[in-house]
């Protein structure tokens, strides 16, 4: 976990993908990432608590968007 804090902590865009963002320590990861100035996109099919604050928001199938996107 503290890897990942450590990334949050140093990324440019955080990419939540098939993530309810409701389940901690992980959820934790979001706004760790936004208050170190970093984007974030999320990617889930289901409507998450971090919505409103995301850059971009895509509520579709990931094995169809995810591909898109790499």
């Amino acid at each position: 976990m503290a890897r990942a804090e450590a990334a949050a902590r140093a990324c440019d865009v955080l990419l939540a993908v098939g993530s309810s963002l409701g389940v901690y320590p992980a959820a934790g990861l979001v706004p760790l990432a936004q208050s170190a100035g970093a984007g974030l996109i999320i990617v889930n099919a289901e409507p998450t608590p971090y919505d409103a604050a995301a850059d971009a928001v895509v509520h579709d199938s990931i094995s169809e968007v995810l591909p898109q996107i790499v």
